[in-house]
């Protein structure tokens, strides 16, 4: 089991892409089908860049389903554990990110029934500051972000959990909106109704802010 060599992830809230760049020119980058491929071989290097490259973000998702930090690196540990027993046994994944994140979320969910806690009661949060981070591509932008922060933390507030979860996987975790869908086992019109209901409160609540989501929906 190769877990050894990556048992200590770094669990700590960053900026994905920042954490991408930061390995570049340092390991080689594959297709997430070849990457997988590799992996499903018992490539443990294969392996291993799947485990560092995604540890990160569903840390960050597994705290948004739930505030329990112990059970959610369980859950993350033993997701890998689980996908490396059962390799062989797997089918081919088009995104790793987007498949990993929905295993994720059915862990969680799972243990937090099994252990009586009520998902329902587990509010999905996020922050300002999280959407601040995963739309402030230029300073000019973090800047008019930084000057509404109290506003659009009392905007968010006021979302469903829902509608929260959608803009995180939307604009954190960067999924399209078929991925979103079989994450949130919605229909396509569905996954785009949400969202929707979503922008449109926060373009009434706040005004021109919601403009800078909008236009990165139509790309």
């Amino acid at each position: 089991m190769p877990l050894k060599s990556v048992h200590q992830p770094n669990y700590k809230t960053e900026d994905v892409k920042n954490q991408h760049a930061s390995k570049a020119g340092v390991e080689p980058k594959f297709e997430d089908s070849q990457l997988w491929k590799e992996f499903q071989s018992g490539n443990e290097a294969a392996f291993a860049q799947i485990y560092r490259d995604n540890v990160p973000l569903l840390y960050n998702y597994g705290l948004k389903l739930i505030k329990d930090k112990n059970l959610v690196k369980d859950c993350i540990q033993n997701l890998f554990i689980e996908i490396w027993d059962a390799k062989h046994r797997l089918g081919n994944v088009k995104s790793i990110k987007s498949y990993l994140i929905k295993s994720l979320r059915r862990k969680v969910i799972s243990e937090t029934v099994r252990s009586r806690r009520l998902h329902d009661n587990a509010k999905f949060t996020i922050t300002s500051e999280q959407i601040v981070q995963a739309k402030a591509h230029s300073l000019a932008e973090k800047q008019e972000f930084d000057l509404q922060k109290q506003h659009l933390k009392e905007a968010v507030k006021k979302l469903t959990d829902r509608q929260r979860e959608i803009i995180y996987l939307k604009y954190y975790a960067l999924l399209s909106y078929a991925e979103i869908a079989e994450i949130m086992s919605l229909s396509n019109k569905g996954t785009y109704k949400l969202m929707g209901r979503a922008i449109h409160f926060l373009r009434k609540y706040m005004g021109a802010i919601p403009l800078l989501i909008v236009s990165t929906l139509q790309n």
